[in-house]
């Protein structure tokens, strides 16, 4: 096998930051209860009246409570911020090897917006990886910018980009006729007929109307784009301040935050859920959105310097370094999620056409069940090769070589 150019390889595994890999599998799990929870409960894939229907259990409902404080959001926000750091390790590194960066990084991005185009229009609607890389051309273009501008820009767009954008969207009259093309009760009626008991190419083309009007025209990608490249940005500075690379020298820093971030983020998110969703507390509604705003990162913080502090634990570090192997796998476990979730939804090549009829409840059991499987299957691919299959791939793509997929023996 042809030896990869000298300066321009993927990182070995004795160069991997350990924490990295944990907070990016934690993050997973949390990706496949956002997605799969509102996926199946919401009007994506359900009726009104079923919808409805499901929230006279106590158990659907504590499941929706569930997720919607401690997972909605945060899993997102969490993993874009992994990339921002994933971002600048990787600059340092190939600038370092003496790897020209622009040429490798830009490659690396389009190959993972093809990735991303493929898994959003024929396998998986809420793909996020054609967003991430479309938000990572901008977040090269920016990588000059000083640390200051880069926290500050990336706070401001991360805190304001969405609500601004979507107010501009609402006052402009976008949005409010292709949510009508989306979600009006025939629209979901059709859609959900073509995912239970349609072909899967009546699938792709419910699926593509989904996402014209969704994501496209209601101007939501220009939402997520800066809601995504402000939390790339502040994790590109966290890197670049080298705290993720150093955590074992924080650590008492890092206990502090976890015991002011998690708890005030629980608060403030079980607030906003009670006040919004629940209407268990009277209060205006922009309220609950405001706290959410704020709430979302102080709680994801918690999670990150729990994680941090349990992976520096040495009598408790196993529990969280069993994250580490699906976190490595990411781009594989991803994707084989939305897989996953159509195979449970849809009805086509002996899916079990369950869109419309699963209960929150069972959903959730499922997500944890499933990412069990994968973490045990991310375990033993790994003590075997050195990169999953997608991303053997992807640093195929990138890097023009086949890099050695074989673990090497000890």
């Amino acid at each position: 096998m042809t030896e990869q150019p000298s300066g321009a390889a993927p990182v070995t595994s004795s160069e991997r930051v350990g924490e990295l890999d944990v907070l990016r599998g934690f993050a997973l799990l949390g990706v496949l209860i956002a997605n799969f929870v509102w996926w199946s409960f919401g009007e994506n894939t359900a009726l009104p009246a079923q919808t409805e229907a499901f929230a006279q259990d106590p158990g659907n409902l504590a499941a929706i409570f569930f997720t919607d404080v401690f997972v909605s959001d945060k899993a997102n926000t969490l993993f874009a911020f992994l990339f921002g750091v994933g971002f600048w390790v990787q600059m340092q590194r190939l600038e370092e090897r003496g790897a020209e960066f622009g040429a490798i990084y830009t490659r690396r991005l389009f190959v993972l917006l093809v990735f991303g185009l493929i898994n959003l229009f024929l396998i998986w609607p809420w793909d996020i990886l054609n967003l991430y890389a479309i938000t990572g051309f901008l977040l090269f273009a920016l990588r000059g910018m000083s640390a200051r501008a880069m926290l500050w820009t990336g706070l401001t767009l991360a805190l304001l980009g969405m609500p601004l954008v979507r107010w501009a969207t609402d006052q402009l009259g976008w949005a409010e006729p292709a949510n009508e093309m989306a979600f009006g009760e025939v629209a979901i009626a059709t859609r959900q007929d073509a995912y239970v008991n349609g072909s899967y190419f009546e699938w792709v083309e419910a699926t593509a109307n989904l996402v014209w009007f969704d994501w496209i025209a209601n101007g939501l990608i220009v939402a997520w784009i800066l809601y995504a490249l402000g939390r790339f940005l502040v994790g590109a500075y966290v890197a670049r301040q080298g705290w993720l690379q150093r955590a074992g020298e924080l650590l008492p820093q890092i206990r502090k935050i976890f015991l002011v971030a998690f708890p005030l983020g629980v608060a403030i998110e079980v607030v906003r859920v009670l006040m919004g969703e629940a209407e268990l507390i009277d209060a205006p509604a922009w309220l609950s959105k405001w706290l959410h705003v704020v709430g979302v990162p102080i709680l994801d913080l918690g999670y990150a310097a729990g994680l941090i502090l349990l992976f520096h634990s040495s009598r408790f570090g196993v529990l969280a370094r069993v994250f580490g192997p699906v976190g490595r796998m990411a781009l594989t476990n991803y994707l084989v999620q939305g897989v996953f979730i159509g195979l449970v939804l849809y009805g086509f090549h002996g899916g079990l056409a369950l869109a419309g009829m699963i209960e929150p409840k069972v959903v959730l059991g499922l997500c944890f069940g499933f990412y069990a499987l994968q973490t045990v299957f991310s375990h033993w691919w790994l003590g075997r090769y050195r990169f999953g299959p997608m991303e053997w791939l992807w640093r195929t793509l990138t890097y023009g070589e086949r890099p050695t997929m074989r673990a090497q023996s000890a």
